[in-house]
């Protein structure tokens, strides 16, 4: 039981099964524009997503988990460190114009921590801004990267999926928001700092609802399994924001928000069989 505790441990702290969120993201906007097994992209996104969560989490102005996890950090630097080689190695296997829209999402995630301007502040620390970035960088690496990959079109559909998965990703951070209230620096001015937990979550009821309305804004006739996916990841979303308080078990947003992506995928790939 404590070896499979440490193994959980380690999937968790090592970013693991944040990167699995993403690649699920990834997958469902893969599969809204046709395409399946794309398996070198998915694993391209898996150790990019570990590579840049782990820089963010133990870098040295990242203060949460340092203290509990000394005895395993050898183990994510070494899950890191390969994960950054086999991220270059996969680069060259796609296209310049996918590299170019993933460069700037690559350097927003080193300016996240890194500061700009030296002995200046980095992005992380500009008051009120955090969960935005982290919105930008998440939709750009779950459509925008994606839909270059699937040679898409940058039409008026793509714009809304980007500002609905953008819109996601903020809701998403919200429960993470409230659990670091004990943490975080008040310059921070998360949105629970500035409105309190009750207008947090009103607030992130609210993006639910224009992320759910902006479905029907799309051009043409929506296939059914996109409509009532959206429509049950907007409710789980719901239930798990208004689930979330500042006391919370140890693992409640680590992996059970964080599975909402997951859960999602595993909704769409549900609705597509029972709908063809």
């Amino acid at each position: 039981m404590k070896t499979l505790k440490s193994i959980f441990r380690f999937y968790i702290h090592g970013s693991i099964h944040v990167a699995l969120a993403s690649v699920s993201l990834v997958q469902i906007t893969l599969m809204k524009y046709g395409i399946s097994n794309e398996y070198m992209f998915l694993l391209f996104n898996f150790f990019g997503s570990v590579t840049a969560y782990n820089f963010v989490k133990y870098s040295k102005t990242s203060k949460l988990y340092h203290k509990r996890l000394t005895k395993s950090m050898k183990g994510i630097q070494v899950l890191t460190f390969m994960s950054s080689l086999l991220f270059i190695c996969l680069a060259f296997r796609f296209s310049i114009e996918v590299l170019l829209f993933l460069i700037p999402l690559v350097a927003l995630t080193i300016f996240y921590i890194v500061p700009i301007i030296p002995n200046k502040s980095n992005l992380r620390s500009v008051a009120g801004v955090k969960i935005f970035i982290i919105g930008l960088m998440w939709a750009g690496t779950t459509v925008m990267v994606p839909v270059a990959f699937a040679k898409g079109s940058f039409n008026l559909d793509f714009w809304i999926e980007l500002v609905q998965r953008f819109l996601f990703i903020i809701v998403m951070m919200l429960p993470f928001e409230i659990r670091d209230l004990q943490y975080d620096e008040a310059a921070l001015e998360t949105v629970p700092q500035k409105i309190g937990v009750t207008k947090t979550k009103v607030f992130g009821s609210v993006l639910l609802v224009v992320f759910l309305l902006l479905t029907a804004t799309k051009g043409g006739l929506l296939p059914s399994v996109e409509v009532l996916s959206t429509i049950l990841v907007t409710t789980i979303s719901l239930l798990f924001l208004w689930g979330t308080e500042k006391k919370q078990t140890e693992y409640y947003c680590s992996f059970w928000v964080e599975s909402i992506p997951i859960m999602w995928l595993g909704i769409v790939i549900l609705l597509q069989n029972l709908f063809g």
